[in-house]
């Protein structure tokens, strides 16, 4: 911003006279960032004049000032430097031709070197990109993922040729204008010394007569409350522009840099050439950049100067505020930009000026000190000098203070932030007041110190916790209005709890029963608030959901848990408990809904155990167990048995006690639970709760199956023996009578009204008697039967070919017109119809053709009729006939293929919905024009047709896997067929749309996971795995884990480079991704599958290694199985599993558990982790880890291990208990025996069988006999301490019971030990170790006396009076002196007192007038020199 020059101001050459004698090197930028809010005026002007009184004169004068104080920079020339001019009034040599040439040259060459840098960046992050897609890890269920990063790299690498090729025409062009700016620069060397004469002369003349100073435009410093702002600003105002006239500060540029100041170099590609202009040539380059452009300086030198400059007018006594506040932002937007130059700065000398800035009443000029102070800091040692400079009690005065001084708090706590970062500076005292802000609801800051506070339960836990702050942390937990706030603090709870480092702090001052508060405050339904109950029930589910919540819940054998199941008491809370209890254990997710209340509308679903991976449901099996330990059943079974029951309740009851014992019986190998005390008030009760458990059962278990038997469709099995039968006995048991009478009832002799014909009965017919050859020649002779069949479904008569499709039976007459083709040509009759009938096929092979003509008038085939009506049956009775050889002769007879030939042709769309709906009801069995179809479908134009193409054979391929032949002929002929449909999908994994690719892919990857006759594709496959590995399909995985597909793998080296690959990144990589996916799958909703497959986990490869016996002989020459023993071995035996931490042994560690958990988890692979022993380290692992996710990884490895008999065998003699099936396999479930060692923390042991005691043996005097039962010995315990106290002070005493007293004024009076370390840098010692007198002493005991009981809320008001007294008796000598500071310091910094205490005591003991006693007599003790830079 530009600044006037007063009137009355003599000249600048006597300005610079008054200021020669303060002269640091200074570059001041040239500009205001906001032009048009500059005022030029006069002295007089500012002080008296009204704009009337401006003459024309003045007016003229203060346009000159405008050019002469914004244009240039004033400086004072040195010897050997190069003049420049000073007025916009003195000469100034015209450019030259060649000059402007060379300018434009070197701006074109910038030009291009920043085309360059661009270019260079973007192929970084192409790479990177690219770089990022290599790495392919499986997920259990089949998806695209890794097609879409092999488009990606197809992509990447596409980009990347171009980039090169760019960034060599760049290079190119660079080097052609770098050869032109040479030739013409030595043409122009004499031309350019001249110049550089004739400036310097100018310059010199200038000199003398003109030194004008100008303030470069800095944000300023405001008011106004923002966060995380970084420029406060706030308007300039005239009285600010009058303290900036007062302040000159002439600068010189240092002449050993202004060399370089005044030269500009052009970079060089090859480093030899160096190109300089000097003079007018850099002038001129910067005029061709924006004139009203902010001048920085490109040397290091410049900027510190420009630091010294804004270092020195902080110096300045008596400055408005807002000029304090302009260079603060400035130095802070220098430091930005040249952060280098802070390891260069000694800011020693001049820190004595922030701290007066702190000590400064106004809230703007120590919100501006702070700011400087933060961005200043670039080590732990340099805040080390700041708490020297005492600038943690700045701090904590800044934070007692109330909202007016927001800027001021909002930038003492963003320094607070900034220690953070360097894990150093924060104090006892710091973290107190931090507390105290977070306790203040009306605080403006209180969640940004919050935030504070909750990253420090990180940074500096021990702290924490010597201040209480879990307990103000906590308080947030009750306070349910703020749901958003409070998830977050549960959040960072559960993280404190996952590692030693800060559990050992928090454990025992963190109650995870503070979640339940809400339940136990909850006495009538009138005072519900429905609000907070479902805030409170999902917090509950979150941290049931979490590992270290359900451990919390455990604590003292499983007491929190326990406590929380039995509010199913309380009918109010019951329907929230039910909630939880549905969310936690999978059933269904929590109902509410963020408009409130949830609805009362209950409809029970199944849960979907069955489908999950068997990891995830032995976490859900973990926490049924833990359910079973905690009284769940008996309090459920309580509330359904109470008395007044609310039906909606009691339903939802038995819908959740329904589904736990479904997942009991599924997942815990235990007996069945038995409810010892039924549920029954009478006879019909009990009746009746049995048939509504019976009715609910049934209707939870209607789709879904027993684990184990899931594989088993007994709805397909059921429809397949009901169809076996009914062709059986339609076949052989219809007598002449009774088919005669199924003609009959089918009423298509009666009438031609087609609605009112049986179609079942029809069906029926044309799938049993029909068949018969006789019946159907009987028929046809006798009836006109088949003949109304037959004109019903030609196309002309407008019958089926005009039933809409929402019609009621328009599914049945599709259905029965494929029966009905399949029954014509399965016998010679049939055939004959067929033959003789010239309507049907004729009719659809003309009308389609000429459709695909563009003839549609009055055809049936046409868009509008193929939308609407079932026309689409037609296709599927093509589909029907090219099923047998019979039905491929009627199309041959009729020319059919031509007419399909005919829709490739692609001149109509109606040829392209016609080939989509033939394709998929081709069949190829029969005919070579429809293998041929089939082929040219894969390799037309069309997407969509390639798709529906590949699918289709994908399908069939699938089809004919799954069928048996035991005829050697028709086997050769499937062996054919098979090769062909191979052969055709595998070449759709070389067509260019990835959609076609992924379709290919996904078939190929089904028909070898279902495993039929997949040996016979290994040498199908051979031909096509380098593409599969090109594409990086997880086809490879599936074939690794059979013995063929082992060895076509190993013959292309796919095994030693992905051994390789997976020992180098990819099971790190793997640890990430599959706790991401176990995270995610803790969620309710089931994901639908496109392929009908059991959720796995993430496919590993050592899991398909060790399947193969080859691969078990693999892992065993190669050591891999060693290494991660000794990893996890490492772990075990080093005495500190308690304790590790590091994050790359945890991560190492969890590598290693996955790898040789997928190994134990192949009947071949167990035996080598037997070998080794390296079950029973898994389980020292689960049960000592310190770190929680490294705990549950080897619950999860233990679960891999029992997926085989041995492994259950193995787990067994260890103490874990293995799930099996109802078939008696083992699932891959592993639940400890001893639930306590498993849920208890390292830090706080418990178990579940209760404390070791020593049984009291007591003997009968009389007899000698051992008594069996005696009673405990009593002690009385008053009579005890009474005792105790008479011992320890016999001459009875006084005893101070304070414990402030007990602290504070036992002190002997001379200020040493832990009162001269006041601060976290304990080596700072007080000065003041002077012997105060007696009287003094007893005055300041009152005083610290009195404090103490500010504290306590009940003494607190007669506290205040009485301290309010002796202030005004003694005032600042008392209240200020330096030992009083100090005393008082430490209180607030050990004990915790409450905002508006903290407050008062700071505006009586911890001020600044205090503080700035204190930092006198520091300045006496320590003499700090006065240079600034090195």
């Amino acid at each position: 911003m530009s600044i006037p020059h007063s009137a009355k101001q003599s000249s600048p050459l006597s300005s610079r006279r008054r200021s020669v004698t303060n002269t640091t090197p200074l570059l001041t930028p040239r500009h205001s960032r906001d032009n048009s809010s500059t005022q030029i005026s006069s002295a007089k002007n500012i002080t008296s004049s009204s704009p009337s009184t401006i003459t024309n004169e003045s007016s003229k004068r203060n346009k000159q000032n405008l050019v002469l104080s914004t244009s240039f920079i004033s400086t004072k020339r040195l010897e050997n430097s190069a003049p420049s001019p000073t007025s916009p009034l003195m000469a100034r040599r015209t450019r030259s031709t060649m000059t402007k040439a060379l300018l434009n040259l070197k701006a074109e060459i910038n030009n291009q070197y920043q085309e360059l840098a661009r270019l260079r960046k973007k192929k970084d992050d192409i790479e990177h990109l690219r770089d990022s897609t290599i790495s392919d890890i499986y997920s259990g269920s089949y998806s695209t993922n890794h097609l879409q990063k092999h488009s990606m790299r197809i992509r990447a690498n596409t980009q990347l040729r171009e980039i090169d090729n760019s960034i060599k025409r760049v290079e190119k062009h660079i080097f052609d204008l770098k050869q032109q700016f040479d030739k013409k620069r030595q043409r122009s060397l004499t031309t350019s010394s001249s110049i550089k004469a004739d400036v310097g002369s100018i310059r010199n003349d200038d000199g003398q007569n003109n030194d004008s100073e100008e303030l470069g435009d800095h944000d300023s410093l405001t008011d106004q409350v923002t966060l995380d702002d970084e420029y406060l600003t706030t308007p300039t105002s005239g009285t600010e522009r009058n303290s900036q006239q007062n302040l000159n500060r002439n600068s010189t540029v240092n002449s050993r840099n202004n060399e370089n100041h005044s030269t500009l170099s052009i970079p060089d590609l090859d480093g030899s050439n160096k190109v300089n202009l000097t003079g007018d040539t850099e002038k001129d380059l910067g005029d061709l950049e924006n004139e009203n452009q902010i001048f920085t300086s490109t040397t290091t030198e410049a900027a510190t100067w420009l630091v010294s400059d804004y270092m020195q007018s902080f110096q300045e006594k008596n400055v408005n505020p807002d000029f304090i506040a302009q260079k603060a932002n400035g130095l802070v937007t220098l430091l930005k930009e040249h952060s280098e130059i802070r390891k260069d700065l000694v800011l020693t000398s001049f820190m004595s000026s922030i701290q007066n800035l702190l000590l400064n009443g106004n809230k703007l000029i120590a919100a501006s000190a702070y700011r400087v102070c933060r961005y200043l800091i670039n080590s732990s040692i340099f805040i080390d000098e700041l708490l020297e400079l005492r600038l943690d009690a700045f701090i904590i005065i800044s934070l007692a203070k109330d909202n007016s001084f927001q800027i001021e708090r909002e930038q003492a706590l963003k320094m607070v932030r900034r220690f953070i970062e360097y894990n150093n500076g924060v104090t006892q005292g710091i973290m107190q007041a931090i507390i105290s802000c977070v306790e203040k609801p009306e605080d403006s800051l209180r969640h940004m110190a919050l935030e504070t506070l909750l990253e420090l339960c990180f940074v500096a836990p021990e702290m924490v916790k010597e201040c209480r702050g879990m307990r103000v942390i906590e308080g947030f937990l009750q306070d349910y209005t703020s749901f958003s706030l409070a998830s977050v603090i549960l959040d960072t709870i559960l993280q404190l709890m996952a590692t030693h480092k800060t559990r050992q702090h928090f454990l025992e001052d963190f109650n995870v029963s503070v979640l339940t508060t809400v339940f136990s405050d909850t006495n009538t339904k009138s005072n519900v608030n429905v609000e907070k109950m479902q805030n409170a029930s999902t917090l509950i589910s979150i941290t049931l959901n979490s590992y270290n919540g359900f451990m919390l819940f455990s604590n003292n054998n499983f007491k929190p848990l326990k406590q929380l199941v039995s509010f199913f008491q309380i009918p109010i809370c019951a329907q929230y408990l039910i909630d939880i209890f549905l969310d936690v254990l999978k059933i269904k997710p929590l109902p509410y809904k963020p408009r409130g209340r949830h609805s009362h509308s209950f409809k029970p679903i199944p849960s979907q155990y069955y489908k999950e991976c068997m990891s995830v449901n032995q976490r859900l099996a973990l926490i049924v167990l833990i359910l079973e330990n905690s009284e769940f059943v008996p309090h459920l079974l309580e509330l359904l048995n109470e008395e007044d029951r609310d039906d909606h309740l009691v339903a939802k009851g038995r819908y959740l006690l329904t589904e736990y014992f479904n997942l009991r019986m599924n997942l815990v190998d235990k007996k069945y639970t038995s409810v010892s005390k039924p549920i029954y008030k009478e006879n019909f009760t009990y009746v009746n709760e049995t048939f509504q458990f019976k009715k609910i059962a049934y209707k939870m278990n209607r789709n879904r199956n027993t684990i184990g038997m899931s594989g088993i469709d007994y709805a397909q099995n059921i429809k397949s023996f009901s169809k076996n039968i009914k062709e059986n006995t339609l076949l052989r048991e219809v007598d002449d009578f009774r088919f005669r009478r199924m003609v009959y009832d089918s009423k298509v002799l009666q009438t031609k009204d087609f609605t009112r014909w049986n179609w079942n009965i029809i069906n029926e017919l044309l799938e049993g008697p029909l068949l018969n050859k006789k019946q159907l020649e009987e028929l046809v002779k006798s009836t006109k039967f088949i003949r109304r069949l037959l004109v019903f479904y030609r196309p002309l008569r407008l019958r089926f070919s005009n039933v809409n499709k929402g019609a009621k039976l328009s599914q049945k007459y599709v259905q029965v017109g494929c029966q009905f083709f399949k029954t014509l040509t399965a016998t010679p009759e049939g055939m004959k119809i067929l033959m003789d009938d010239t309507k049907i096929i004729p009719q659809l092979a003309s009308l389609m053709f000429r459709a695909m003509e563009g003839n549609i008038s009055g055809n049936i085939f046409n868009k509008n009729k193929l939308r609407e009506k079932i026309i689409f049956g037609y296709f599927k009775f093509i589909g029907i006939l090219t099923q047998s050889k019979n039905g491929v002769h009627i199309l041959t007879r009729w020319n059919f293929f031509t007419v399909i030939y005919k829709m490739f042709q692609f001149e109509s769309k109606l040829g392209l919905e016609f080939l989509l709906l033939t394709i998929p009801e081709l069949d190829l069995k029969y005919s070579s024009h429809c293998r041929v179809i089939i082929g040219k479908a894969l390799v037309v134009a069309n997407e969509k047709v390639r798709i529906e193409a590949t699918k289709h054979i994908g399908d069939k391929l699938k089809e004919l896997l799954s069928t048996k032949e035991s005829d050697l002929k028709l086997k050769a002929n499937k062996v054919k067929l098979q090769q062909f449909k191979m052969e055709m999908l595998t070449r759709q994994l070389y067509d260019l749309s990835p959609s076609v690719v992924a379709v290919a892919d996904q078939a190929l990857y089904e028909c070898i996971v279902a495993g039929n006759g997949s040996e016979e594709l290994g040498t199908s496959f051979r031909m096509f795995l380098n593409q599969m590995v090109f594409i990086r399909s997880p086809i490879l995985f599936e074939l690794l884990s059979r013995p063929y597909g082992f060895q076509l793998l190993n013959e292309i080296n796919f095994v030693k480079e992905e051994r390789d690959s997976w020992l180098s990144k990819k099971n790190i990589e793997y640890v990430h991704i599959v706790e991401e996916f176990l995270k995610k799958n803790e969620s309710i909703n089931a994901k639908s599958l496109t392929f009908q497959q059991k959720s796995r986990l993430p496919l590993h490869f050592y899991e398909s290694l060790t399947k193969t016996e080859d691969g078990i002989l693999l892992l065993s020459q190669t050591g891999d199985l060693v290494t991660f023993m000794n990893v996890i071995k490492k772990y075990v035996n080093g005495n500190n599993m308690a304790t590790v931490e590091n994050a790359k042994e945890i991560l190492d560690l969890k590598a290693a558990l996955w790898c040789v958990g997928f190994i134990g988890s192949t009947e071949l692979g167990i035996g080598l982790l037997d070998n080794y022993s390296l079950v029973e380290d898994i389980i020292e692992v689960a049960y000592n880890a310190s770190v929680t996710s490294v705990r549950f990884t080897a619950f999860y490895v233990l679960g891999l291990i029992s997926m085989t008999r041995e492994g259950c065998e193995i787990l067994d003699e260890m103490g874990w208990n293995c799930c099996v099936s109802v078939q008696d396999e083992p699932i891959g479930i592993a639940l400890p025996n001893r639930l306590d060692r498993f849920l208890s923390y390292n830090e706080h042991k418990w178990s579940a069988f209760g404390e070791y005691s020593d049984e009291m043996i007591v003997f009968n005097k009389s007899d000698g006999d051992l008594i069996e039962k005696c009673l405990p010995i009593e002690f009385d315990l008053d009579k005890l301490l009474k005792e105790k106290d008479t011992a320890e002070n016999p001459l009875n005493e006084k005893i101070i019971t304070n414990k402030y007293d007990n602290d504070i004024t036992s002190q002997t009076i001379t200020v040493s030990g832990e009162n001269s370390s006041l601060f976290a840098n304990e080596g700072l010692s007080s000065p003041y170790v002077t012997q105060y007198r007696n009287d003094d002493d007893s005055i300041e005991s009152k005083v610290l006396h009195i404090v103490s009981q500010l504290g306590n809320h009940i003494l607190s008001n007669h506290a205040v009076k009485e301290i309010t007294e002796i202030n005004n008796k003694y005032g600042p000598r008392l209240f200020e002196n330096e030992k009083m500071f100090f005393k008082v310091f430490n209180m607030m910094s050990k004990y915790r007192f409450k905002p508006h205490v903290r407050k008062f005591l700071c505006g009586l003991f911890i001020n600044n007038r205090a503080l700035e006693n204190v930092i006198r007599h520091d300045n006496k003790r320590d003499k700090r020199p006065a240079n600034f830079t090195r």
